[in-house]
């Protein structure tokens, strides 16, 4: 957008919305990448009968050299020790798969379509496939298919497939789903952030995004009409906005965005070491992870060991259940980078927005209430023996334990414990501790009936909260009801964590609560003595937790039976904050975004 003023063209700050896919900031000149895949209609180009034969080689030849261009990317990423290269690897299967290749085949020698077309027009079909299927998981898979498209295609018009790099920092634009070649093409030091018009936060680009600090927005309408090359674009995917010509405000801000960088630096190097309460009461700090590079970095940044391993992650891209082998080098791989913490890992929570490729699951309304986790786990027990066994198995020497999700009934947990000791006999090797993830309303009311049965406990407060309230903390209409401060809701903290205490049983809060360094305070006060968070926040939360003391927040946090309004506790909260910590919030970085 442009104004005229004085004779002189001025370029307005136009701001745009969408979804935060990697949180972060960037600043850079406005690039556009890709060829769209995914459009309405395929502009069909016609061969002769006797040009399919030419054809079909071709499409042996870029397949191959697609196979060895990403053979080469896998080697790099090894050498860089900082993605999981088998990310890449499902690309592979994708330029192998009979399907595809026969599709294209077909396309090229039955409809006489030259070979560009056919690979867009299989490519296409597959992508609505993928999208209509009904799942978050599955839609997102369709963006490995944009990326086996755009890599083929790319050959087509002789791009020799070497990294390009930049004289400034640039936002990549991506008119079509996001893909890790839209990131592995460019020289990664130069790419300060992306928009695209789709792309979720599980799928495989997000991940290579997330491993590089690269913000990512998903989502934003129309993008080509607001944004033209070269235009000087700030992205602030903390809260899923960006700034076309961004005022000198708004780059200000960016700027102690950048300046909040070195501080983190500087917590993560201090806080490789325990932490006390200003009153000498210890601390635990946790790191919540889903991939074996997850350990390490929580590692980095100080964690005091794993408070909870997604283990549902090892499910991304297989057609089948993993064999024992594959759980066994998961589970070992992130022991061993967890260089001896104490590790918990959770069993797989399957269902709700989590199904993977192979698992047959019956047609629900509300899947996030339905068949998912330990009612899985209790009727299928043959799938889960694996998991468990594995479990057993690789941790063989290490510090783990195991935990149950979505566990509502006291029946429930004590029927699951039982198979986990039937399967510790089976194998040989001694039970570990098991507990629960206590994020049903209904076993988390009646915790005091599970204290006797448990090692530990955890409160997953995403879903116990998304439960309590009825309200879908992914639904904008609804989520101003999904708040961690809700009176009623810290009543039931307090309760679960005071029993805990009572009955000598560790209990860790892993939901994102945990990590906002806004209620660091409120839950020491709620006498909470672990918290599990993402690695990154792991030197933030304990740098607050050295300067609260302990009593003092648990004196202040007797006043919460006197609050009856959501208002009138975040009021009460800011002034807690500030009177028990002072100034000690204004220097630790990415505070805004966490809230």
């Amino acid at each position: 957008m442009k104004k005229k003023i004085d004779d002189e063209i001025v370029k307005v700050e136009q701001e745009l919305t969408g979804e935060s896919v990697v949180s972060g900031w960037g600043l850079g000149k406005a690039y556009f990448v890709g060829r769209a895949v995914q459009q309405q209609e395929t502009s069909a180009v016609n061969i002769s009968r006797e040009a399919v034969g030419g054809e079909i080689i071709r499409f042996n030849e870029i397949r191959d050299r697609a196979r060895r261009d990403y053979r080469k990317l896998i080697q790099d990423l090894d050498s860089e020790s900082t993605v999981d290269s088998s990310i890449l690897n499902v690309y592979e299967h994708i330029l192998d798969d009979p399907a595809f290749i026969g599709q294209v085949v077909e396309t090229i020698s039955a409809k006489l379509f030259d070979l560009e077309t056919s690979i867009r027009m299989v490519s296409n079909d597959f992508i609505k496939r993928f999208d209509s299927a009904g799942t978050a998981y599955l839609k997102e898979r369709s963006s490995d298919m944009v990326e086996v498209c755009e890599k083929l295609v790319s050959y087509l018009h002789n791009e020799d497939g070497r990294a390009k790099t930049f004289a400034e920092p640039v936002v990549l634009i991506v008119l079509r789903t996001f893909t890790p070649s839209d990131i592995l093409a460019y020289d990664r030091s130069k790419i300060s952030a992306v928009i695209t018009v789709s792309g979720g936060k599980t799928s495989h680009a997000a991940i290579l995004a997330r491993s590089y600090n690269i913000p990512v927005i998903s989502g934003v309408r129309n993008i080509s009409d607001h944004i033209a090359p070269n235009d000087e674009v700030l992205v602030d995917a903390d809260k899923g906005t960006v700034f076309v010509h961004p005022s000198a405000a708004v780059v200000s801000e960016y700027h102690k965005k950048t300046h909040g960088e070195e501080i983190y630096r500087e917590l993560k190097s201090k806080w490789n070491r325990p932490v006390y309460t200003r009153d000498g009461i210890r601390i635990e700090v946790l790191a919540n992870i889903s991939l074996p590079e997850d350990a390490e970095e929580a590692v980095l940044n100080g964690a005091d060991g794993i408070g909870l391993v997604r283990t549902e992650y090892l499910l991304s891209n297989r057609k089948d259940m993993p064999p024992e082998e594959a759980h066994m080098a998961y589970y070992e791989s992130i022991l061993s980078k967890g260089r001896g913490k104490h590790t918990t890992i959770r069993l797989m929570d399957i269902g709700g927005d989590k199904i993977p490729q192979f698992f047959d699951m019956p047609q629900e309304f509300n899947p996030f209430m339905g068949w998912r986790a330990i009612r899985i786990f209790l009727e299928r027990k043959e799938i889960f023996e694996t998991q468990v066994a594995a479990i057993l198995k690789a941790g063989k020497g290490h510090d783990y334990s195991i935990m149950v999700p979505m566990v509502t009934t006291l029946q429930e947990w004590m029927e699951a414990k039982a198979f986990i000791r039937e399967v510790a006999a089976k194998v040989g090797i001694p039970m570990p501790k098991c507990g629960v993830l206590f994020e049903v309303p209904l076993a988390t009311l009646e915790i005091n009936m599970f204290m006797k049965e448990i090692d530990f406990a955890s409160i997953g407060t995403n879903d116990l909260i998304q439960y309590l309230s009825a309200a879908d903390r992914n639904n904008s209409k609804v989520n101003y009801l999904y708040n961690p401060v809700e009176p009623a809701f810290l009543r039931i903290i307090r309760n679960a964590i005071k029993i805990a205490n009572d009955n000598g049983k560790p209990l860790s809060i892993c939901g994102e609560m945990a990590g906002h360094p806004l209620h660091t305070v409120l839950l020491i006060g709620l006498g909470l003595r672990r918290f599990s968070v993402i690695p990154r926040s792991v030197p933030l939360i304990k740098e607050i937790i050295a300067n609260i003391s302990f009593a003092e927040a648990a004196e202040s946090i007797s006043h919460i039976d006197v609050i009856e309004s959501m208002d009138e506790m975040l009021e009460w909260l800011k002034n807690l904050n500030l009177r028990l910590l002072g100034d000690v919030l204004k220097r630790i970085p990415y505070i805004e975004s966490s809230v």
